[in-house]
């Protein structure tokens, strides 16, 4: 949480905290501010004080009206234009400025905390007059627990993903089957793209966005990011992989879930594969609660699989079949964020955290099953956001 950004700087034996970057793809920029723009800007934090942002002559307006932060500067304020006209190049002089500003607000002798991904150049820039250390993990460990308005506002992306899928499967129950298991939607073959052009639609009137969503048919389903060709034909009696991902365009928050259906019937490996990862779900929803290390939760899984007689990557193993990937990630601001569930985050899991349980196992002759739910982390348990029902024949 924000709140506990102090806390962390100090902990780094930090004592400041500069961001500079546009916000609508750098996650750490929005959850400080709040503000939307696709140009850089500045932020600057001191310990133990409250921020202080520094946006260009055009944004300045909005910024003032939309931002979080209280105090909102104009580039104008720190003579702009002057600092990057004495500079033969542009670019050079937009660094000067940077440091010019950090400087004046920071002071020389401070130790500056950067993110691990601040401009090289800007660092260069810096270092000349003031001392600067990238660090990782700084705003994003803050991120990690989320505000009560985040966890609504995942939810709120959560209910449209499973109102859209629900759609989706009523779609793929209600094919005709035709030669070739091929399934028939309005008189065509149903494939990957009209999957995904329906679910596109149905997401941009709930105002969400998505970059890519998987649906995956049969045997290529058993490559976890096989993402899905257009052109790709559903098919019955396979397993669907369909891994649905959309982020809210306004608020930026994402969620994350996936389900496995088959049209018709499942063949008899198919069935023992989804019984097998449903326990797995089932076995380590239950487990989950603050504290317990997010390698223990992987481990947890890899126990229940390979119980049921599937092999794991556990230990480093290279496996052409079984279960291929670690159990889940943090979901929030990036589709991907800490913490993880996997054999080397050996970290305990905070309470209000909000994580993806994701147990799969995948067959290059058959296909895949994964069993998705988004959940957040509470003292003795979990708050499943996911809602939708579990099934494999439809």
């Amino acid at each position: 949480m924000r709140a506990d950004l102090d806390n962390i700087l100090s902990e780094r034996e930090a004592e400041a905290l500069l961001l500079y970057s546009e916000s609508f793809k750098d996650a750490n920029m929005y959850y400080l501010t709040r503000f939307l723009a696709p140009d850089p800007f500045i932020l600057l934090k001191k310990l133990d004080s409250a921020p202080t942002m520094v946006a260009s002559a055009m944004e300045f307006p909005r910024a003032k009206r939309e931002s979080i932060i209280k105090d909102v500067r104009s580039y104008t304020d720190y003579n702009y234009l002057e600092i990057v006209k004495a500079e033969a190049e542009p670019q050079l002089g937009v660094m000067k400025f940077l440091a010019s500003v950090a400087r004046k607000e920071l002071g020389t002798g401070t130790i500056i905390c950067v993110p691990h991904n601040f401009p090289a150049l800007a660092v260069d820039v810096l270092s000349e007059s003031l001392t600067v250390k990238p660090m990782f993990n700084v705003v994003e460990k803050a991120r990690e627990t989320k505000e009560l308005d985040e966890i609504n506002e995942i939810r709120a992306v959560q209910a449209v993903a499973e109102e859209a899928t629900t759609e989706i499967i009523d779609v793929i129950a209600n094919c005709k089957v035709e030669s070739g298991d091929k399934l028939i939607h309005k008189g065509e073959n149903l494939t990957v793209g009209k999957v995904k052009s329906l679910l596109g639609h149905a997401f941009l009137d709930h105002g969400l966005a998505i970059e890519e969503l998987i649906v995956a048919c049969g045997p290529r389903s058993a490559d976890p990011h096989y993402y899905g060709d257009p052109n790709d034909e559903l098919r019955a009696n396979q397993p669907i992989i369909m891994d649905i991902y959309p982020r809210s365009m306004r608020k930026r928050y994402w969620t994350d879930m996936t389900r496995t259906v088959v049209k018709g019937r499942a063949s008899d490996e198919v069935k023992k594969m989804f019984e097998a990862v449903l326990e797995a779900r089932n076995v380590c929803v239950d487990a989950l609660h603050e504290g317990v290390l997010g390698s223990d939760m992987f481990n947890l899984c890899c126990d229940v699989l390979e119980k049921a007689g599937y092999e794991t990557i556990r230990g480093g193993k290279q496996i052409e079949k079984g279960f291929t990937h670690g159990l889940g990630h943090g979901v929030g601001l990036e589709i991907h964020e800490s913490p993880n569930m996997n054999e080397v985050y050996k970290f305990p899991l905070m309470e209000h955290s909000v994580v993806t349980v994701e147990p799969g196992l995948y067959d290059p002759k058959v296909g895949g099953v994964r069993i998705e739910d988004i959940v957040e982390l509470t003292k003795n348990g979990c708050n499943n956001l996911t809602k939708m029902d579990v099934l494999l024949e439809i």
